[in-house]
């Protein structure tokens, strides 16, 4: 899927449910079961002939392209306006700019696929079309939001127990050491080593790498560059710079590493605001 792309390229949560509904096997049970349930509602089943399964066929590629494009509506929301961010904010996007999005895309799709497949004799721009199937399209993008912030205010609720649970192995000496995850207030790399730094400005040395951390911690951390990935609590300031960047000051613990600035990119800068501002 094309969303698979921005998922990846974005560095979403793949851990998160709700981003789940737009992978296999659940994208395709979800395509499946919106298709078969809006052919039910728009068709008369007594009159059915061996057209109607092509119908069907047809009309599964346009709930999957669809979803996909709704997909990726919710991949260039993640990035403009987290959920973790200004949740009022993405709400109120997602319920009025995206979903008039996909209903426009739905109208379009289906145009274009009945061209191609039916010569424009299914749907012709048919006022059946726009009071039934469009308006099913509505109801079905708003149920869609409502699962997919569901979802995402389910995992939010669990998620501090599972946290506390959770430990990094660091190196301590000749031993392993477990760490706390809510102990920890910063992961950075220094000549290909990765560390660990805690609340009492202990640091341990750690085999995992920053890439293997984010998939770990949670949304309380954020991954500024590729050396640092940092708690909300252990900047000291920051403040934006030229072409749209942000500069970081981390609290100084003795550490010549956070005595230099960390610069966050453009294209993080927003996210990186609206994750100090949610923390």
């Amino acid at each position: 899927m094309a969303f698979n792309m921005l998922f990846n390229g974005n560095k979403t949560d793949a851990s998160q449910p709700q981003e789940l509904l737009f992978r296999n096997p659940y994208i395709w049970l979800i395509t499946i079961s919106i298709t078969t349930l809006n052919f039910l509602i728009t068709y008369n089943l007594r009159n059915a002939n061996v057209n109607y399964i092509y119908f069907y066929l047809v009309d599964i590629l346009t709930t999957y392209l669809i979803i996909d494009f709704y997909a990726i509506g919710i991949a260039i929301l993640n990035r403009k306006a987290p959920l973790n961010g200004d949740f009022t904010k993405r709400i109120t996007y997602q319920f009025t700019v995206h979903t008039l999005a996909v209903v426009l895309f739905s109208v379009l799709i289906n145009e274009l696929l009945d061209n191609i497949f039916f010569s424009g004799k299914r749907l012709s721009l048919s006022f059946e079309f726009y009071t039934q199937d469009t308006v099913l399209s509505l109801i079905f993008a708003l149920l869609f939001h409502c699962l997919y912030i569901g979802l995402y205010l389910l995992a939010g609720n669990k998620a501090p127990n599972r946290e506390d649970k959770r430990n990094i192995k660091v190196f301590h000496g000749m031993a392993n050491k477990m760490v706390p995850l809510n102990e920890i207030v910063c992961f950075y790399t220094s000549l290909g080593n990765t560390y660990v730094i805690t609340n009492d400005n202990d640091r341990f040395h750690t085999d995992l790498t920053l890439t293997d951390l984010e998939q770990i911690v949670s949304q309380e951390f954020f991954r500024v560059n590729r050396q640092f990935l940092i708690r909300e609590r252990i900047i000291d300031s920051y403040r934006s710079i030229e072409n749209g960047k942000i500069e970081v000051q981390l609290k100084s613990r003795g550490n010549a590493e956070f005595d230099k600035s960390i610069i966050v990119s453009r294209g993080k800068a927003s996210t990186f605001r609206a994750w100090v501002t949610a923390n």
